[in-house]
C-alpha cells in the first residue's frame, strides 16, 4: 500500500483498530507477529497513515477475535471512495457522525468553530442541546437521549489537562434565537460567558453587520492536528461531512479570515452575551 497523508476516515478507523486490540489484550507486536507483518505497519494502520485492505482488516480482527459489530464497522470504515469528501450518513445503522467527529476533536490541537445559527454545540447546556434536538425532529425518543448524551460527552474535551485551543465565531442571530424560552436561554448564555473567561477558548460574535455571513448558509468546523493535515466538518440534516480536499480547506481558512475582520473582540463578545444573559434573565420576571 503506498504511504500517504491520513484523511478523517483513515484516522478513525486506525483510532477504533487500536481501541478494540487493546480491549482484547493485545499489544501491536503480538498482532505483527501472528500475521509476519512489521509492526512499523500495524503503527502506521493504527495512526491512520497507511491504507488497510478488506483483507488485511479481516487478518487483524481475527487475530485480536473479532466481534460482529466491530467487525462491519471497521470492515465499512476501509472502503476508501472519495477520500478528499468523507459522508457520514445521520440515517444510516451502521454509522455514527457524532462520534466520528468526536474522534477527529480529541485529536485535534486546535478547533475552529463557526456557527450561523445555534450555539456551539461543545459549550452547549443539556436542555439547550435537547431543544435543538427536538426541534430538527428526525430522530425518536431513544435516539434523541442517545445524541444529546453523546453531545454532553463531546464537552469532556474542555475538560481535559491540556484541551485544544478552541475559537469560536457565533453569529449574532444565534443569540437573538430563542430555543427552549428564557430560562434555558439565559442559563445558556451564563455558560457561555464562563466559557469565554477559560484560557484555551476564544467566542468571537459575528454582527448582524457582516456581509460575508450572510452568504455563509453551513455551520462548518476547522480541525488542525500536529501530525495531519487540517480537515473541515460540516454538515446537515441527513449527514456530516468530512472535508480532506486541500483547495476546500484554504477556502474555508479564508472564509474565517474574513469572518475575523469583522468581528467583534474578545472582550466586546464576552459583553455582548452578558448583556443577553441579562436580557433573558429579565424575561422570566
Amino acid at each position: 500500500m503506498v504511504e500517504k497523508d491520513s484523511t478523517a476516515r483513515t484516522r478513525e478507523l486506525g483510532h477504533r483498530m487500536k481501541a478494540f486490540r487493546q480491549r482484547r489484550h493485545f499489544s501491536g507486536a503480538d498482532v505483527s507477529r501472528r500475521n509476519g507483518w512489521l509492526q512499523s505497519k500495524v503503527t502506521r494502520w493504527e495512526q491512520g497513515l497507511r491504507e488497510l485492505s478488506v483483507v488485511d482488516a479481516a487478518l487483524y480482527l481475527a487475530t485480536c477475535g473479532e466481534a460482529e459489530p466491530e467487525r462491519d464497522l471497521l470492515l465499512e470504515l476501509t472502503q476508501a471512495g472519495n477520500d478528499l469528501y468523507w459522508v457520514r450518513p445521520y440515517f444510516d445503522e451502521l454509522v455514527d457522525p457524532m462520534k466520528s467527529l468526536m474522534i477527529q476533536e480529541n485529536l485535534a490541537h486546535t478547533i475552529v468553530r463557526y456557527e450561523s445559527l445555534t450555539l456551539p454545540g461543545t459549550l452547549q447546556t443539556e436542555p439547550y442541546a435537547r431543544t435543538t434536538y427536538e426541534l430538527i425532529g428526525n430522530r425518536g425518543q431513544a435516539q434523541l437521549d442517545q445524541i444529546v448524551h453523546a453531545r454532553m460527552e463531546r464537552q469532556k474535551l474542555l475538560q481535559r489537562d491540556r484541551p485544544p485551543r478552541c475559537r469560536f465565531y457565533v453569529h449574532e442571530r444565534a443569540l437573538r434565537s430563542v430555543i427552549g424560552g428564557p430560562r434555558v436561554m439565559h442559563e445558556q448564555l451564563l455558560h457561555l460567558v464562563l466559557s469565554a473567561n477559560l484560557p484555551y477558548c476564544s467566542i468571537r460574535i459575528v454582527p448582524e453587520t457582516n456581509e460575508v455571513s450572510r452568504t455563509i448558509e453551513n455551520s462548518f468546523t476547522i480541525m488542525e492536528f500536529t501530525e495531519h493535515p487540517a480537515v473541515v466538518y460540516t454538515d446537515s440534516y441527513a449527514a456530516g461531512v468530512f472535508i480532506d480536499d486541500r483547495v476546500a480547506v484554504e477556502a474555508y481558512y479564508s472564509l474565517v479570515a474574513r469572518l475575523e475582520s469583522d468581528s467583534l473582540t474578545e472582550e466586546k463578545s464576552r459583553q455582548m452575551l452578558a448583556e443577553w444573559a441579562d436580557r433573558y434573565d429579565r424575561m422570566e420576571e
